[in-house]
């Protein structure tokens, strides 16, 4: 399954997600066009992944196999671990600020401080 068919599944189940908190009552009306432009934009990006995916150097007669063939393949555990500790650092960074944050203040009257 390539990145454009998976951005297509995750906005539907964004989608099905946000019915089911509309329809238990969970959030009301009033946020609801938030969660359908997020939804819709899930699902169109698929579509503008898959057109985006001609590369300008590539002529149309020639096929992806060949081009598969002349690339080397990358370093999968390198890029792993790369990833790991990005989200690693993104997601302390983030409950680091959470939690440093005083209780009456919101995060962006917290932003005058620095």
């Amino acid at each position: 399954m390539n990145l454009s068919q998976q951005m297509t599944i995750l906005g539907l189940v964004a989608l099905v997600y946000y019915a089911i908190l509309l329809a238990t009552g969970v959030v009301s009306t009033d946020v609801m066009p938030q969660f359908v432009v997020s939804a819709a934009l899930f699902l169109s990006s698929g579509r503008l992944m898959r057109k985006a995916s001609f590369k300008p150097g590539r002529t149309k007669g020639e096929s992806e196999e060949e081009e598969d063939e002349s690339r080397k393949e990358p370093n999968w555990a390198l890029r792993t671990q790369i990833l790991n500790w990005v989200m690693t650092a993104l997601i302390l960074t983030a409950l680091g600020l959470w939690v440093m944050k005083p209780v009456g203040v919101s995060f962006l009257d917290m932003l005058s401080f620095w």
